[in-house]
């Protein structure tokens, strides 16, 4: 209902297309939900699954926060769920990075994350590779840092292809 609010309250002179716009709008507003809880479940599955890999040298999610601890804390009073970002540091450095990501073919690589696809991206050298060297090692922005916003795929498909991607690293 917010959705269509706000749709109405845009001061635009009605044409085709106007109208045909704010009916996609509409659905996209209508299924979010559905489409938010499919990829944090697939999200969690996800960090499941990266938690078991040799190769993983540091995982990054929010539903991996220990319990009673402080920033557990802020996460409860601030999120009702995890979410689907995911980031994770891989044994080596970025050569190892960029082997991992130029394995992907149903995760694309993008600088913007956060669409319904699974989407995968190296930070260090897209969207934060205009910091300084000792703000990205401040902001821990390393060369094997990888980041993933997880979307509605099958899951079946998304670890087969993640776990392709760690096979291709030597």
């Amino acid at each position: 209902m917010i959705a269509i609010t706000i749709i109405n309250s845009i001061n635009v002179k009605p044409d085709c297309t106007f109208f045909i716009e704010k009916y996609l709008v509409r659905l996209k507003f209508e299924t979010l939900k559905i489409r938010l809880k499919e990829q944090q479940n697939n999200a969690k599955h996800v960090a499941y699954f990266l938690s078991t890999q040799d190769k993983v040298k540091k995982l990054f999610y929010l539903g991996n926060l220990e319990e009673g601890s402080r920033m557990h804390e802020i996460y409860k009073k601030q999120y009702k769920s995890p979410g689907a970002m995911i980031s994770f540091e891989i044994h080596g450095g970025e050569k190892e990075a960029f082997k991992f990501l130029n394995s992907l073919k149903i995760i694309k690589l993008a600088v913007s994350l956060g669409s319904t696809e699974s989407l995968a991206q190296h930070p260090a050298s897209m969207t934060h590779i205009g910091l300084a060297p000792e703000d990205k090692k401040k902001f821990g922005i390393t060369d094997n840092l990888i980041r993933l916003s997880i979307g509605v795929e099958n899951i079946k498909d998304i670890l087969e292809e993640l776990d392709e991607a760690f096979k291709a690293i030597k």
